[in-house]
């Protein structure tokens, strides 16, 4: 099939920019022209690529219980919540998948297993079928068994 423009769908995309998440079609000229002469780190690329080629979506992430699960831990870098949530998961010891909004598919993960706010923590079975969540340190220090 061939593809001509009457057959295609604008893409919106979107981007943060002074704070808020805002469409590039409303930036003015100047706030355009920083957009599309953005650098992206090719260090950030690459480390994001190999986590996601070592903790792929069928490797068992952590323990919880007698069930064998794998923790998607939901992040983003200027939630004020997150670092005590990191840190904690980090001294117990329990293995998890940080999703971080500076990963190139952070997004679409978020999208796929509904996370609308951060940290939000998703535990997920060999099935690939969510078994619980939690929002607050509290609620995944009682749910995650160390």
């Amino acid at each position: 099939m061939e593809t001509t423009a009457k057959n295609r769908t604008k893409c919106e995309v979107w981007t943060r920019v002074m704070g808020y998440h805002r469409p590039v079609s409303q930036y003015n000229f100047g706030k355009k022209s920083e957009f599309y002469s953005r650098t992206y780190f090719q260090a950030t690329v690459d480390e994001n690529e190999k986590l996601i080629n070592k903790y792929g979506e069928n490797r068992e992430m952590a323990k919880a219980g007698d069930l064998k699960l794998k923790l998607l831990l939901f992040t983003t870098n200027t939630c004020p919540k997150c670092p005590a949530v990191k840190n904690w998961i980090n001294q117990s010891g329990v293995e998890f998948f940080g999703i971080d909004n500076t990963m190139l598919n952070f997004w679409e993960m978020a999208a796929k297993y509904n996370v609308q706010s951060v940290p939000t923590i998703v535990a997920i079975d060999e099935n690939g079928k969510e078994v619980w969540r939690a929002n607050e340190l509290s609620e995944i220090q009682q749910k995650v068994i160390v």
